[in-house]
């Protein structure tokens, strides 16, 4: 080891299941204060198989850094750390054994690496589109001021405004090399859920609906460390056991969703398990004492309650049967204050839990249907479709027991009965002039259908949010999450049935 080398054994808190992830963001957040760093497990970062040496072991990074000093105070400055001690014997370092027999290296295997796993090509290539962009920008802002300077001069100003459009274009692109597909956290997730099922002897099976959904790794990283967090409590915390289940009159295997959503200026993950329901009077109970009611306890809905579990420092302690449950909702809380996020916690009609977690984002990629009610041409996800079918007319009737309810059916043509969205007069943009099909479509666990002109395909879009101006009341009840540009050059409005739904409710909620 040279001189100026330096190793370090960084012992992560206990038990969080997390330990390969938080390992890889230990080294993450040195490496720009390092020359050169490496780290032992090689692996940690894509290999959950080394969470049981990192827990037993600890994390050993080997680094040169001008500032030493500055290295070792970020480390234990992380959240996550628990100890960081120096190392002296490199020899002394534990090899890795991996599922076929070899090792990862022999003792002291901390070879100096040009760049840590996290700092790949990908991660390069985005550092040098966004210094190209920067130095375009610079540029763009010198030529704009002289062109300013020339009002006159018209060819200095079309170039002025070629140059606006294509640094305009070429930021698009820099945003657009950051998008990975959610799918590409989905193996981890499952793998997370069977490891702890067997830990915990919960038997449960994840379902996760991504819906073609595509963002910024960042958030995507983000995403997997919150999600993962969630999981674990849910398996831990919040699904009994194969026999309890039995004995409740529930299926011994529970089921775990991960449905992943659209919702403007937001990406919302929602997780539901049919497993224990949480207890508002327990939630309410506590916040009362703490004084966080501003008005009387009665009069709080269950999901106004439930988002009290997401508040950071809303339990103190782990105290009493749901101590580890409640505390763990506030780590994930605090977690998803930390970058803007927010969620909520409330007991569904159907029986299960849902956690609701939204995670900001500038705008994300997902697959829509491209739609026309009247004049009006917009676009709905794909995820929210069940399926199209023809209209027919005769298929529409009124409610059954109540005709002045003002309800409208339609019932498919399997036989099941759909609210027919855009019925009657007062149908705002979705209005039809001549429909030909019907759009069976599915949100909240509710079924509804939707009547349209016609359909233009579906289409790979980048949503984004609405202009300040536009987004006001009238487009959030209409259902507008935000625009998109779509190939032809047109912009276009993206609607959600969930959010249409969740403004026509207002502040309908079931009290606790």
């Amino acid at each position: 080891m040279r001189s100026e080398d330096i190793i370090v054994r960084v012992m992560l808190k206990p038990n969080c299941g997390l330990e390969n992830t938080r390992a890889a963001l230990v080294v993450r957040r040195v490496e720009p204060l390092c020359d050169s760093v490496s780290c032992h497990p090689r692996t940690v970062k894509r290999d959950p198989n080394t969470v049981a040496y990192l827990r037993d072991h600890g994390l050993f990074i080997r680094f040169t850094a001008p500032q030493p000093e500055q290295v070792l105070l970020a480390i234990r400055g992380a959240f996550f750390v628990d100890c960081c001690d120096l190392v002296d014997d490199p020899d002394a370092i534990p090899p890795l054994a991996v599922p076929d027999g070899i090792v990862d290296g022999g003792a002291g295997a901390l070879d100096p690496l040009p760049a840590f796993a996290d700092r790949d090509a990908r991660t390069k290539r985005d550092d040098e589109l966004t210094d190209l962009l920067a130095r375009f920008e610079e540029t763009g802002r010198a030529l704009r001021a002289h062109a300013e300077s020339l009002p006159r001069d018209r060819v200095l100003n079309d170039i002025s405004f070629s140059h606006a459009q294509a640094v305009d274009e070429l930021r698009t692109v820099t945003a657009r090399s950051r998008i990975e597909p959610f799918d590409r956290i989905a193996s981890s997730l499952r793998q997370l859920a069977d490891d702890y099922g067997r830990r915990f002897g919960i038997a449960v099976d994840l379902r996760i609906a991504a819906g073609h959904l595509a963002l910024d790794r960042a958030v995507l990283a983000s995403m997997e460390e919150i999600l993962k967090r969630a999981v674990r409590s849910c398996i831990r915390d919040g699904i009994e056991k194969p026999e309890e289940r039995l004995a409740a009159g529930k299926p011994a295997r529970a089921t775990l969703g991960i449905r992943v959503e659209n919702d403007g200026s937001d990406v919302v993950c929602r997780i539901e398990h049919d497993g224990w329901p949480f207890n508002p009077m327990l939630v309410g109970e506590i916040a009362r004492e703490r004084g966080l009611l501003a008005r009387p306890f009665e009069t709080y809905s269950d999901e106004e309650l439930g988002a009290f579990l997401l508040l950071p420092r809303f339990v103190e302690s782990k105290s009493g049967n749901h101590g580890d449950a409640l505390a763990e909702f506030n780590e994930i809380g605090s977690m998803l204050q930390h970058i803007g996020g927010h969620g909520e916690v409330r007991n569904t009609e159907r029986g299960t839990l849902e956690i609701a977690l939204s995670f900001p984002v500038p705008f994300t990629v997902l697959e829509v249907a491209l739609l026309r009610t009247g004049e009006n041409r917009f676009a709905l996800p794909a995820q929210q479709i069940l399926r199209f079918e023809a209209f027919r007319v005769e298929r529409v009737a009124p409610e059954p027991d109540d005709p002045a309810a003002g309800t409208t059916w339609y019932v498919s043509e399997t036989g099941e009965q759909y609210v027919l969205l855009n019925a009657g007069e007062e149908c705002g943009v979705f209005a039809t002039e001549s429909p030909r099909y019907i759009i069976l479509l599915d949100a909240l666990g509710e079924k509804r259908a939707l009547a349209v002109d016609a359909i233009g395909g579906y289409e790979r879009v980048s949503v984004n949010r609405l202009p300040a101006l536009l987004d006001r009341r009238a487009a959030r009840e209409a259902g507008c999450i935000g625009y998109a540009v779509l190939a032809d050059g047109s912009p276009c409005a993206v609607m959600s049935l969930r959010r249409l739904l969740q403004g026509s409710r207002g502040n309908e909620g079931r009290h606790a």
